[in-house]
């Protein structure tokens, strides 16, 4: 936990704990206000895609902007703006939501996300000596995988006790720390001559320093791989409980924290130092099992064989994601950081979007398990030839 000893980062860790909560609520919150005022299962999905899409479309251009703003007044920007945006929202939903504003709201929530995502990825690592930057992301990756555990639960408590006005209340109160914590946090300054290019050569340096460095290179490449299939698996974990198993939605919540749990156990191994050093042996390892485990998911018939494999694709996922962010963020020049990161996030929502609507259209076809079997076979052999003969990444 060497990044905790520096107090800048201390400060952020802190206050991002329940920042995280919050952002899993308004989630949840929002997805059930969603189903309150239609009743429709497709208006759901396009509240959450809304949350989701401008971080594909527009992130690479709040990376730009990242790189050249004071980056502090960037998170006060984004953090402040997300708590005024729910309390609105609260007030809103307390006066009746319809489907428009609901619309507007998914949309303009997906937006300060799109924009806040390169401000933490960019803020964090520059807090801490470059020796702790892979404890910064293995930290920020515990936090994360805590609050999926914890927050959806809390929520659903919170909706059923208080209601969704209430909840988006106390959803916005807790991005209140962040802009206190701001004080004690003193970030590397960047180069004086940052901001004198136009966005699209700001864009292009990124793809420039991504396409001509191969441990940055390579780690987007499998990210992408993980992505596509792993995570794509994990957005489709209701048809595997319900379709495949008949399980309901009790079954899904278990099928969930299964998968949660794995992801919390890799978290810790990271965070205790696992498979650091660019990209690792063991990471590469575990990204191929992780892929070839799909397979095996598709193969399994039993209920419990699945929880334990799917538990296996949420530790695989987390910890060959952590291990991929933090070989990239471990060599990245500050100067670059919003650019290269945005870029990394694009690469692995976009995946995961393609990769579940592809295995979703195949399982209305074929049946879920033949369609993972298959993508898996496929994809291990695939994902092991390119992390197994690469060269690109070093390793301890």
């Amino acid at each position: 936990m060497s990044a905790l000893s520096h107090p800048g980062f201390r400060a952020y860790f802190i206050a991002a704990v329940p920042l995280t909560q919050a952002r899993w609520a308004q989630r949840v919150t929002l997805g059930w206000l969603a189903w309150q005022v239609s009743g429709s299962a497709p208006f759901v999905g396009l509240i959450a895609a809304l949350g989701l899409a401008p971080l594909i479309f527009a992130g690479p251009v709040f990376g730009v902007l990242v790189d050249r703003a004071e980056i502090r007044r960037a998170l006060l920007f984004t953090s402040g703006t997300m708590c005024v945006l729910l309390a609105v929202t609260a007030m809103l939903a307390a006066a009746g939501l319809g489907r428009a504003t609901l619309v507007a709201v998914a949309l303009m929530t997906g937006f300060v996300t799109a924009a806040h995502d390169p401000v933490r990825m960019s803020l964090a690592p520059r807090l801490v000596p470059k020796a702790d930057v892979p404890n910064v992301i293995a930290l920020t990756a515990l936090n994360f995988n805590m609050a999926r555990m914890i927050a959806p639960v809390l929520t659903g408590l919170a909706l059923a006790t208080f209601g969704p006005v209430a909840t988006l209340w106390i959803s916005s109160i807790l991005y209140m720390p962040m802009l206190l914590a701001t004080r004690w946090m003193h970030p590397r300054p960047l180069p004086a001559d940052q901001g004198r290019t136009s966005v699209r050569e700001g864009i292009a340096e990124g793809l420039r320093y991504v396409a001509t460095h191969p441990v940055a290179r390579e780690a987007m490449v499998l990210t992408g791989a993980i992505a596509l299939l792993v995570r794509a698996y994990l957005e489709l974990l209701p048809v595997m409980a319900e379709g495949v198993h008949d399980r309901g939605a009790e079954g899904l919540g278990v099928l969930t924290a299964a998968a949660g749990f794995g992801a919390l156990v890799a978290a810790v191994a990271k965070a205790a130092g696992a498979g650091q050093g660019g990209i690792a042996p063991i990471t590469r390892l575990t990204l191929v099992l992780g892929v070839l485990a799909v397979a095996l998911v598709g193969l399994s018939e039993d209920w419990w064989v699945t929880l334990g494999w799917t538990a296996v694709l949420g530790f695989a996922s987390t910890f060959s994601g952590v291990g991929l962010q933090a070989a990239v963020q471990e060599e990245l020049p500050d100067a670059l950081r919003g650019r290269v990161m945005s870029l990394w996030a694009v690469v692995g929502i976009g995946a995961v979007a393609f990769g579940s609507g592809l295995l979703g259209w195949g399982a209305g076809f074929f049946g879920l398990p033949r369609v993972l079997l298959v993508a898996g076979l496929l994809g291990a052999a695939a994902t092991g030839w390119l992390a197994l003969s690469s060269r690109g990444g070093r390793a301890t």
